[in-house]
């Protein structure tokens, strides 16, 4: 979470693969895009977050190179698909400018402000071409320094800065924007077309296992890192529901279960209880014990629920103490209780 001068970081990044990183550099953008600028208000909170994991991922294009820039989108696509689908693709909250009126914002808060919001920028970055927007960026902190903004103001900002530049290409280009469109629309984005070179064999692995017959090696992945892996049960989960079977052959063969880091553990396990695993459950409550974080918290509550609902109520009451209010409500949201 950031605050002014310095950063309260969740130990989940901790995970002894140097992995996480971005969430480092997330939080270090957001001494501009948040703290420096601000949203005016909860409708417009994708100016904060957009821009956010925007510069987080220049950030590790910088240092990884460009196509790190697309791997890390291509996993954020799949966390805005999954929001979206949790709230339907036609629902008020899958929009980037969202009604509060009569609502709770912590019921509007999910990926979705983070990864459209960052969709919108870089559909933007792409229009005008990297070399001009890259200079629109420190004029767009620069005038909001200090100051809070609305969609319509930064919109008006965008407009005015590259308009005035005199390139007649540009202010084609520009001219075409539906901005009421991408602010008002709700579900998914046009989807660009990232480089998928370095999820590549993360996908040709998960599509033998699409196959029953498939017989894993711990070597399938031995060469990935843990975001791959992650990339990897993405796509399994999204290829189809496996067997509860196959479900515990993954866990086994790629040792997913003993991983110190959470975010790979927790993408294995959405993918258990997808299977309805029985064998997953205890460990899935192992972990609901050891972490507060909404990002793990809430999908295994669900998926937890589903196999087994008096071991998720019986979770939850043993820990919701342990979570921060905004977690514990949410949950309590998540489990109808």
């Amino acid at each position: 979470m950031e605050n002014p001068i310095y950063t309260f970081a969740t130990p989940t990044i901790i995970s002894g693969d140097r992995q996480n990183v971005d969430v480092i550099a997330h939080e270090l953008s957001h001494s501009w895009s948040g703290n420096l600028v601000s949203n005016a208000s909860w409708e417009h909170f994708w100016l904060n977050e957009g821009w956010t994991v925007y510069l987080e991922r220049r950030i590790q294009s910088a240092i990884h190179g460009e196509a790190e820039f697309d791997f890390s989108s291509i996993i954020g696509w799949k966390s805005l698909e999954d929001a979206v689908e949790l709230f339907g693709k036609d629902h008020e909250y899958t929009k980037l400018i969202i009604s509060h009126k009569n609502v709770d914002p912590e019921d509007v808060y999910s990926t979705v402000a983070y990864e459209k919001g960052f969709h919108f920028l870089y559909y933007l970055d792409r229009l005008v071409g990297r070399e001009a927007f890259d200079k629109f960026i420190p004029h767009y902190f620069t005038k909001w320094s200090g100051k809070s903004l609305d969609s319509f103001e930064f919109r008006d900002t965008f407009l005015d800065y590259f308009n005035g530049l005199g390139d007649e290409s540009i202010k084609r280009k520009i001219a075409t924007i539906d901005w009421e469109g991408r602010l008002y629309t709700p579900g998914l984005p046009p989807k660009p077309d990232f480089d998928t070179s370095m999820v590549a064999a993360c996908y040709e692995l998960a599509s033998k296992w699409r196959d029953p017959s498939f017989e894993p090696v711990p070597q399938d992945l031995e060469s990935f890192t843990a975001n791959q892996k992650i990339a990897f049960l993405d796509k399994v989960q999204e290829s189809g529901t496996l067997s509860a079977e196959r479900a515990q052959l993954l866990g086994k063969t790629y040792d997913f279960i003993s991983s110190k880091n959470v975010d790979l553990k927790s993408s294995y396990y959405r993918v258990a209880l997808d299977a309805e695993d029985p064998t997953c459950v205890y460990g899935v409550a192992e972990l609901l014990g050891s972490v507060g974080r909404m990002k793990f918290v809430r999908p295994l509550f669900r998926g937890l629920n589903k196999v087994n609902r008096s071991l998720a109520l019986e979770t939850f009451a043993k820990n919701k103490d342990f979570y921060h209010p905004i977690c514990r409500g949410m949950v309590e949201k998540d489990l109808g209780i």
